[in-house]
């Protein structure tokens, strides 16, 4: 009744002032409360740039029409100074993005972070969501305000991922540091995770000489962290050691973080196998190891997992047909280059001739072969080599030990080893 006199503008105006004060009393009240509470959890879901809170919404609206310090200062009621820069530069990074600002939405989450750190230096691992979150939305912003840059013709500019690595490298630092010696709650459970993060960062930047600087707290081996983490760590470092040739150890990292990915995660696994594939075809030589259940993979998995582009290589590679392998190389160029195993499958090239060669050799079933023989067979199988060439494949293969016995130059016969010429030693 006290509203009669009151007209319908000053009414509108009236409850348009109280959501506002509403707005601006809700979400930092409710984000204190949460603080308070230990929650980080929920704090996480409140503070990512996709969350669809009812009360952050309100809150974006009332700080739009608001200067950053004023609100800021209003924050700091109630709540500590670096939640309130925690809270209020991480709306205004969710303000940035829905007004398809990305940049300035960059600044926002990256000051963001640098005020969690102040405030997790004094934390322990439960407050880890809080981390995660905040470092997945600013590494995907980052690539996202780079690519943009880019597409702009402003490529030189395009230097937000590489602020969000040096970021992350300088809170895997902060995690060594840490003095709680109880692994149960001390955050350094959650330094892999931050050192998959500076992964991602450093592979998306072609950057893979600070993948090797990465040094974890030695108070914790890789097998005690989760395996989520554990996983991916192995995943990068497996697609490192294949990268620098360290096959073995390459297989035994992606198969690891295959065998240990969720099947849920489909995407994932791809991934990891469009690398696992062409490493055990280059090992296929080798006499299988605890971990190297099947070298080649089956038409079915390649078929389960969408990895069609690998169907004609190991069909090839089976059967050493030369032809074939090369015009798999050729269809899926574009693919292999881009998953950086382009030479790498290249050298399975030779394999493929020691396929054919092991074919030959069970169909004339003798230990010794003319190379003209064997030359037939490559032109058979729609290679283009003559006798100098296929001599120097074969002597290629027997000094890699993929092939026992010799050649008699003078003779051009090449010997083989009587007990299974084709059976590699582990």
């Amino acid at each position: 009744g006290g509203c009669a006199g009151v007209s319908s503008e000053k009414r509108a105006a009236y409850r348009q002032e109280a959501g506002a004060a509403g707005a601006m009393a809700g979400f930092p009240r409710e984000m204190a409360a949460l603080v308070r509470q230990s929650n980080a959890a929920a704090l996480a879901e409140r503070l990512a740039l996709t969350s669809a809170d009812a009360s952050k919404r309100q809150f974006v609206d009332y700080m739009k029409t608001k200067s950053y310090t004023a609100v800021l200062s209003e924050s700091e009621r109630v709540m500590s100074a670096d939640w309130a820069e925690v809270v209020c530069h991480s709306v205004k990074a969710a303000i940035g993005v829905i007004d398809q600002n990305l940049s300035e939405a960059y600044m926002h989450q990256e000051a963001s972070v640098e005020a969690y750190l102040r405030i997790f230096k004094t934390l322990t691992k439960q407050w880890l969501p809080v981390l995660k979150q905040l470092l997945i939305d600013l590494r995907k912003l980052g690539g996202q305000v780079d690519k943009e840059l880019r597409a702009d013709g402003k490529g030189t500019e395009a230097c937000k991922l590489e602020s969000a690595g040096r970021i992350m490298r300088k809170m895997l630092a902060q995690e060594l540091r840490d003095e709680e010696n109880d692994k149960l709650v001390s955050r350094t459970q959650g330094a892999l995770f931050v050192a998959n993060q500076c992964n991602k960062v450093f592979f998306a930047l072609n950057t893979l000489k600070h993948v090797r600087s990465l040094v974890l707290p030695p108070m914790m081996q890789v097998h005690e962290y989760p395996t989520p983490d554990r996983v991916t760590w192995s995943y990068f470092q497996g697609r490192m050691a294949l990268m620098e040739s360290r096959f073995e150890e390459a297989e035994k990292d992606l198969a690891f973080a295959f065998n240990n990915c969720p099947a849920a995660y489909a995407s994932n696994r791809r991934l990891i196998l469009s690398y696992l594939v062409p490493v055990r075809l280059l090992l296929h030589q080798n006499r299988p190891s605890p971990t190297r259940r099947a070298a080649l993979p089956s038409a079915a998995l390649l078929q389960q997992y969408k990895l069609v582009e690998f169907n004609k290589l190991v069909q090839a590679f089976r059967s050493g047909n030369v032809k074939l392998f090369d015009e798999a190389l050729e269809e899926n160029q574009d693919f292999y280059i881009k998953k950086a195993i382009y030479f790498l499958l290249h050298k399975l090239k030779l394999c493929v001739y020691r396929n054919l060669f092991k074919k030959a050799y069970n169909i004339i079933g003798k230990s010794q072969i003319k190379l003209e023989v064997l030359v037939c067979a490559v032109r058979a199988a729609g290679g283009d080599a003559d006798d100098q060439q296929v001599e120097c494949m074969l002597a290629n293969l027997i000094h890699q030990g993929l092939v026992k016995g010799y050649i008699a130059h003078k003779q051009q016969v090449v010997v083989l080893k009587k007990d299974d010429p084709f059976r590699v030693n582990a």
